[in-house]
């Protein structure tokens, strides 16, 4: 019988491989579940914090404060942002980005907010379309997850938006999921002028697209 040889294997590479492997699911487990947790938590914490003790910090519960209604007038971003008071989102919008152009849009996402060129600015009628990541918010600096709690807005919700220091406030009217591909909502009409907000999900995959429409109101 003819001896056939086994490969020289070095020892040494059956530890490396395991030791990859393993570097490299705490490297996603960091970078994708790690962030989506601490979201997560953050939202229940302050949901806690104002159901049960009517307050938005922990502070609150041993100083009493004055409550003033800011309607979103307390936002950092008040020149060019997006405030959404129930998940806590306040963030840049970077105006006009081609969403077919990858670097355009990657350089916007690392700032905030893109709004897509071609769609409707606030006060212009018609409808405005944001898009932004739904995941690694702080443990990757290329990606952005200020719409991870998206999901969580529900009808009659307040979202603030700035245009060069106008803010414009409109009220959620439904979500839905979508596929990747489908983008028959750009070529719809809508009466009043609404505004469309955009992320994956579920968070960390591009299964599907989160959709979130807010028509425009008078404050």
């Amino acid at each position: 019988m003819k001896h056939i040889s086994r490969p020289n294997i070095p020892r040494f590479a059956f530890f490396i491989l395991p030791i990859l492997f393993l570097g490299f699911s705490l490297y996603w487990f960091a970078t994708v579940f790690l962030p989506v947790v601490f979201l997560e938590t953050q939202y229940q914490y302050r949901q806690v914090l104002l159901e049960v003790f009517h307050t938005t910090s922990l502070r609150g519960i041993f100083i009493p404060e004055f409550r003033v209604d800011l309607r979103g007038r307390a936002a950092q971003h008040n020149v060019n942002g997006i405030y959404i008071p129930k998940v806590q989102v306040d963030a840049e919008i970077i105006y006009n980005v081609d969403p077919n152009d990858q670097n355009a849009y990657t350089a916007a996402l690392k700032k905030g907010i893109a709004h897509a060129s071609g769609t409707a600015l606030p006060d212009s009628g018609g409808l405005g379309y944001y898009f932004a990541h739904s995941t690694t918010p702080n443990l990757v600096a290329q990606y952005n997850a200020v719409f991870y709690l998206l999901g969580k807005l529900e009808k009659g919700d307040d979202v603030f938006v700035w245009h060069q220091g106008k803010r414009f406030m409109y009220k959620v009217t439904e979500k839905s999921l979508t596929d990747p591909s489908d983008v028959s909502f750009l070529q719809k009409t809508y009466e009043e002028e609404t505004i469309v907000l955009q992320t994956c999900w579920p968070p960390g995959t591009t299964v599907k697209r989160m959709l979130v429409f807010a028509e425009r109101v008078e404050e």
